[in-house]
């Protein structure tokens, strides 16, 4: 061990070892992906649009759209949980770029010859392909970009001290702060929807990892708070809805134009909701090899339930979307045992899709065959600069 290496392992006394892979968060992994599933369910599904406005279907709706709208900052932090302590691979990158194109057009190629009432336009094929240039991949996008900084993030973040930690954390939520007083993003955070907005998210997720639970972290504390977060974003959403029913103000006050601020990525009730909801499953032990093996497919699973249900094709399947519209005109109870049902089918059919693409890849030995073309070009520049350095004049 070097020098500095020992300084760096002596500066960081309370760091723990690196432990196995833990099932917990693999299971919130799942669950986070299940909720982006409700969440398009309640918008691009049409429940929330087709209650009776502030009808008590509404205000159920609109909760359960609070409670559903932080799951893709609980899977950003996530991905900070799960790579801040692991070795940094380009690969990875590599196999995931190859797994959303080869979803994209499986998913495109099933619409196109099964699904007669859809047609699949030329510009949905050269999105299948080309993934990267359609908005509504966006998070392939800013995690393209977030993706060559890993390395860098850590090596740098594993250099702090704890209470330096904090102070990055902090720091990199106080423009969600400032958005509530200026009521503008002047941040680039792009409303969540941007690489910035990810590397926020994916700090938060290392601490975890690096520092473990926090003692005062238990059930009773993280659930009530989580709940309380999302009772703040939905009563900020409905009672100027109210009061503008009641005639109490008008659609041009301020309160009423900015009634949806906390429901939004960059909230910090969804950033608390989150981080409440990460801190509950890391305490989640799952035993048994069979159950550990189910979430662990799940978990594997869970980026292709996120291509495949928004692959252009199936995006813009109406007759399928539009089926969930009639939830909302259920009676309360059974609204909400509709949309949690229907999620619950969507996930686990979309789930065997992404789960038999993953068998298919290993037991055809396409992995292998990735792997070795993702290594082809650290090869060729060891090779590279072997043959320079055997070139190189004596002294």
């Amino acid at each position: 061990m070097t020098d500095a290496q020992m300084n760096l392992t002596a500066a960081l006394p309370d760091r723990p070892q690196k432990s196995e892979r833990n099932m917990g968060v693999e299971l919130f992994r799942v669950v986070s992906m299940m909720l982006v599933v409700m969440l398009h369910i309640l918008g691009q599904g049409g429940v929330l649009s087709h209650t009776a406005y502030l009808s008590l279907n509404y205000k159920v709706a609109v909760f359960l759209q609070v409670i559903t709208y932080c799951s893709v900052n609980c899977y950003a932090m996530i991905s900070g949980y799960a790579n801040a302590k692991t070795e940094f691979k380009f690969r990875r990158f590599f196999f995931l770029w190859v797994e959303t194109v080869f979803l994209l057009l499986l998913t495109t190629v099933l619409v196109h010859f099964f699904v007669p009432t859809v047609t699949v336009t030329r510009e949905w094929w050269l999105n299948a392909f080309f993934p990267l240039i359609r908005r509504e991949y966006w998070y392939l996008c800013a995690y393209f970009f977030m993706f060559p900084l890993i390395p860098v993030m850590n090596k740098g973040l594993a250099a702090l001290k704890r209470w330096q930690f904090i102070l990055v954390i902090v720091s990199l939520q106080m423009p969600t702060w400032f958005r509530l007083f200026t009521g503008a993003d002047n941040y680039v955070l792009g409303s969540g929807y941007s690489t910035i907005w990810l590397i926020c998210l994916y700090v938060i997720g290392a601490y975890f990892r690096f520092y473990g639970l926090p003692k005062w972290a238990k059930w009773y504390v993280t659930l009530p708070v989580f709940f309380l977060a999302a009772f703040i974003a939905w009563f900020r959403k409905l009672y100027p809805e109210m009061q503008l029913a009641q005639g109490l103000i008008t659609k041009d006050t301020e309160i009423y134009t900015r009634r949806g601020e906390l429901i939004s990525y960059i909230s910090p009730c969804m950033v608390v909701m989150a981080v409440m909801l990460l801190l509950l499953f890391m305490q989640v032990k799952i035993k048994g090899k069979f159950p550990k093996l189910c979430v662990s497919y799940l978990g594997k699973a869970t980026w292709g339930v996120f291509v495949i249900h928004v692959a252009a094709a199936f995006w813009y399947w109406r007759k399928f979307w539009g089926f969930f519209n009639r939830f909302g005109q259920y009676t309360t109870f059974k609204m909400v045992l509709a949309v949690l049902g229907a999620t619950v089918v969507v996930y686990l059919g979309l789930s065997l899709v992404s789960v038999f693409k993953i068998l298919l890849f290993k037991y055809c030995r396409i992995d292998r065959g990735l792997s070795f073309l993702s290594d082809l070009p650290a090869k060729a520049l060891s090779l590279l600069r072997g043959k320079r350095g055997e070139e190189k004049p004596e002294a």
